[in-house]
């Protein structure tokens, strides 16, 4: 708390702040070093900073930011799950990433380094690019929706991951082992329903598993939609037919090798609105981290609505 009063002192800076919400859980747990590096380049650019390392903190950050012009940016200091969260308070200035988590799909996206003296350089000197949210209603996501087994193993590896306080610990791609093994075992892959309920293009389709994707890759950088843009008003949905462990693993070799688009069992459309159903209760997750349930409730209470938000938010991005 001592370093959260004593920045938001230099707020009246004519060069400008920017808020840092940072996550000390993400990736290997290195998120202090890397912004108090990024605290000291910032300064070199005559910009005051001030960093947030709760979720009180950061709700702060962003309503200030939203009601003082002299906020450059606002830093998510962390991974995907860092980037989601800071999203999701709706800022209304550009947003920028410090990436420290474990994949950092988004950072790498936009070419965005884990280099603070780079990123510090990026947020005096960069360019703003707009791009498009996916929105279930409640929650809104950067990279992607994943509905059903993969879910399932986002759903379990958090779960492994709190501990007793109720704090995330830090993750590695090896901690996925064991929860892909206790899904492939233990999940029951229910048949879903989905509803493309664009203007002009209704169609429906029935699978196992469904992604909604704004930006192309996913978790190893798999290229699951590579026709995805997040500039283009639209999301790539991409739902695998066929249920069971045995099949997932062969459309997972098949999207390894970047031959899965449009093969018999794949289904793969440009879409902006889908409503998703099950007999059974399915995950969801959203950028790697838990979403939710889709309900077995045939009602339009237990259906899932996905869309695109065109144009919804700046990304403070590298000039070249």
């Amino acid at each position: 708390m001592t370093d959260f009063a004593l920045r938001s002192k230099m707020w009246d800076s004519p060069q400008g702040w920017v808020g840092i919400a940072a996550n000390a859980g993400s990736g290997r747990g290195s998120s202090r070093k890397h912004v108090d590096r990024l605290v000291v380049e910032l300064e070199r650019h005559g910009l005051a900073t001030r960093v947030a390392w709760t979720l009180a903190e950061r709700s702060a950050i962003v309503a200030q930011s939203k009601s003082d012009p002299a906020c450059r940016c606002l830093v998510a200091a962390g991974g995907d799950g860092t980037v989601a969260a800071l999203v999701n308070e709706r800022p209304s200035v550009p947003i920028t990433v410090l990436p420290s988590g474990t994949e950092n799909l988004f950072a790498r996206h936009f070419g965005l380094s884990r280099d603070p003296k780079r990123l510090a350089t990026t947020i005096a000197e960069g360019r703003v690019a707009r791009i498009d949210l996916g929105d279930t209603g409640s929650r809104r996501f950067t990279l992607m929706a994943g509905i059903g087994f993969d879910a399932d193993v986002v759903t379990r590896h958090h779960h492994a991951r709190i501990n007793q306080s109720g704090i995330p610990r830090p993750t590695n791609r090896s901690a996925y082992v064991e929860p892909v093994l206790r899904s492939s075992f233990q999940y029951r892959f229910p048949t879903l329903t989905l509803q493309i309920a664009d203007i002009g293009a209704e169609e429906t389709l029935v699978g196992a598993t469904a992604f909604l994707f704004n930006l192309p890759r996913y978790a190893l950088g798999l290229p699951f939609a590579p026709t995805a843009r997040g500039d283009d008003g639209w999301l790539d949905l991409v739902v695998f037919r066929d249920a069971g462990p045995l099949r997932a693993l062969r459309y997972l070799w098949m999207v390894v090798r970047g031959i899965h688009v449009d093969r018999p069992g794949i289904y793969h459309r440009k879409v902006r609105r889908v409503v998703i159903s099950s007999a059974e209760s399915v995950p969801v997750q959203l950028d790697g981290d838990p979403g939710g349930y889709i309900a077995s409730d045939a009602t339009s209470a237990g259906k899932w609505t996905i869309e695109v938000l065109p144009d919804a938010i700046d990304i403070l991005v590298p000039c070249a």
